[in-house]
């Protein structure tokens, strides 16, 4: 892993070990350093992670840089580092050699793209991150095991483009009788004898980073967390990614730790105006960011789903149903509203001297009402369920959002909607001679 440079030795960046040739400092922690280092015995540079020197006769501190070790060691997954080896150097000091991964964290990419990081190039990218991320988070928790500290700043991006959730240094293991899980036998373990000395829960209130914490995490409620603790913290992760900003504030903090009711987390639509966030990423966040853990996702799969579907375009449409022979749209209203069939049928007519003249029946996957919605006219053509129906409802705002109905592109889009008319317009004509099959709606 490399991130942060933090150059110059420290006492705490020594290691003796003639296997290891030491170089520079390239992260720091709270009880830990890293180091750049190359292995001799296998000719590649590694990362070394040692524990403090001022921590080396602390059994707690001891037993949880071993636990680390030991869980980071069996998530075998491409989305997190590998660790190499848990060892001693001549000193006595505890250290771990892992994958040396050359990159930026994400909270460096954030910090670099500012406000372009919207741009629909750059946030398909950052979405393609987020996922991968839910993909190590989620094969963590099959294995029984909560991270508690997921952020941007851990969260790394080598330069060819893999992706790796970092600090496993406060992972907790859940029960084996509550995770769901594949059987026991594949959960993650930990060593009586090289942990002993750690607590079953560290000593301090506080474990991780208020700005990402669940509420039940502030609270230090320890035996609360499970699976919907990582979830909120991915959602914090998103929210920032959309707004440049950390959701869980100091007065939120405050509140929740004093067991008063928070204010709720700043809407992502008043931190990032212009409707550069689409609501439907805004929803995702804010969901997994709910308070009550039984509101947010129930897991991070289903939080990933949710991510993949926008990200193909599913944005969980509104549907509307209708009862057979009901009207749904009529001819000359003005239209802002497209639908596609999902399921029965429905009939496409005009109305002449009060009479229905039937021009088409359409089914499921077609679509109707698009041409007025583009050229903002009114319909061309009344339409009704021949069946009963369910369709799905697509305003002119989630066009414009999808399309981009203010760029060139959306002018393109426009003015192929106005030829449409001008066609239907003259079809129209020539269908009260011999009613060729003809109109859009």
């Amino acid at each position: 892993m490399e991130g942060d440079r933090h150059g110059g030795p420290s006492q705490d960046a020594q290691l003796d070990a003639d296997r290891f040739v030491a170089g520079e400092v390239i992260g720091k922690g709270g009880s830990s350093v890293v180091i750049r280092a190359f292995d001799k015995d296998i000719q590649r540079e590694v990362a070394i992670k040692i524990l403090k020197s001022e921590l080396a006769g602390d059994g707690p501190a001891s037993g949880r840089f071993a636990e680390e070790a030991q869980i980071t060691g069996q998530l075998e997954h491409p989305n997190i580092v590998p660790v190499y080896e848990l060892s001693f150097d001549r000193r006595g000091q505890r250290f771990l050699s892992m994958k040396l991964v050359k990159g930026d964290t994400l909270q460096d990419a954030l910090d670099r793209l500012g406000p372009s990081r919207l741009e629909p190039a750059r946030l398909a990218e950052l979405l393609q991150i987020f996922v991968k991320v839910c993909d190590a988070v989620s094969f963590a928790h099959s294995r029984g095991v909560i991270h508690r500290d997921l952020k941007p700043v851990n969260i790394m991006v080598s330069d060819f483009g893999q992706v790796y959730v970092l600090d496993w240094g406060i992972a907790r293991l859940r029960e084996p009788d509550v995770v769901q899980s594949p059987p026991r036998e594949s959960l993650v373990r930990v060593s009586v004898e090289t942990t002993e000395a750690s607590e079953p829960e560290p000593a301090p209130l506080f474990e991780g980073t208020v700005g990402y914490m669940a509420p039940e995490q502030i609270q230090g409620l320890h035996a609360a967390l499970d699976e919907r603790t990582d979830v909120f913290a991915l959602g914090a992760t998103l929210y920032q990614l959309l707004t440049g900003q950390i959701p869980v504030t100091g007065e939120i903090a405050r509140a929740i730790f004093m067991r008063r009711p928070p204010p709720p987390v700043e809407p992502l639509d008043r931190l990032v105006p212009g409707a550069l966030v689409p609501p439907e990423l805004s929803r995702i966040a804010l969901r997994a960011m709910s308070y009550a853990p039984a509101d947010r996702y129930a897991s991070v799969e289903e939080l990933k789903r949710d991510v993949e579907a926008f990200q193909r375009g599913a944005w969980d449409l509104p549907r509307a149903t209708f009862s057979a022979g009901a009207p749904i749209i009529a001819e000359g209203e003005r239209g802002d509203t497209a639908f596609v069939i999902l399921e029965g049928e429905c009939l496409v007519y005009h109305v002449e001297e009060g009479e229905e003249i039937p021009v088409r029946t359409m089914g499921p996957g077609e679509v109707f009402g698009e041409t007025a919605v583009f050229s903002d006219k009114p319909r061309t053509a009344s339409v009704k369920a021949s069946t009963d129906v369910i369709l799905i409802t697509v305003t002119r705002e989630v066009l414009s959002r999808g399309l981009g109905l203010n760029s060139w592109m959306g002018s393109f889009v426009k003015a192929l909607a106005d030829r449409f008319r001008q066609l239907d317009e003259r079809l129209r004509t020539y269908e009260r001679a011999g009613r060729p099959p003809a109109s859009r709606p």
